[in-house]
């Protein structure tokens, strides 16, 4: 009878630990699954963007070009674009390029928060926004009629002021990316970048 006993109980022993084995599964899918979705703060675009610009320089329309144009985000969130440059130079040869990106304005709401009264004398916020930003600041060469993209990611702290943040991009050929800048640029127009932080 002894022995019975002994048996019965190793037997309700096993298939309790077989029931916390498959519950303790399911709980840490569970939780996978629940950090996956929650360390996602990165909109990535460069695919969409990589297309739209391919489209945009393959029908003629511009040569320096960035997508989105605009887009809107929540503290502590980050989106990932693409500003692309096609060589159409006249002269048909391979030459360089770079891009450069500059804070250029906010809403009046952001700028008074930082306790200024005009962007253009409001340097913290500027650098700010400097920060804010990462791209390639390498000069790349481009082949006649072909394009290259340089992925821009912008990330807004969770501290960030709600409003309307305003980013210029230039181009320039020929030029190393310390000597870009609005005044030198001789690739396309400037682009407006913005960013709504919501």
């Amino acid at each position: 009878m002894d022995k019975k006993g002994a048996i019965q109980l190793s037997l309700g022993f096993i298939v309790a630990v077989v029931f916390a084995v498959v519950l303790l599964s399911l709980a840490v899918t569970w939780l996978r699954g629940l950090i996956g979705t929650v360390g996602t703060l990165t909109d990535d675009l460069t695919q969409k963007a990589h297309d739209t610009l391919s489209e945009t320089f393959n029908t003629g329309t511009t040569n320096f070009a960035v997508y989105p144009k605009e887009y809107s985000l929540q503290p502590g969130r980050a989106v990932k674009l693409s500003v692309g440059i096609k060589n159409d130079d006249r002269d048909g040869q391979q030459h360089t390029f770079v891009v450069h990106v500059y804070p250029a304005m906010s809403s009046s709401d952001i700028i008074s928060s930082y306790g200024c009264s005009n962007f253009a004398a409001c340097t913290t916020l500027q650098d700010d926004m400097v920060n804010w930003v990462t791209y390639p600041q390498e000069s790349y060469t481009i082949q006649p009629n072909l394009f290259k993209f340089w992925d821009v990611t912008v990330t807004l702290p969770n501290n960030v002021v709600k409003g309307v943040y305003q980013y210029d991009i230039v181009a320039c050929e020929d030029m190393g990316y310390a000597q870009c800048d609005r005044t030198t640029t001789n690739w396309g127009s400037t682009l407006p970048l913005q960013i709504n932080s919501v």
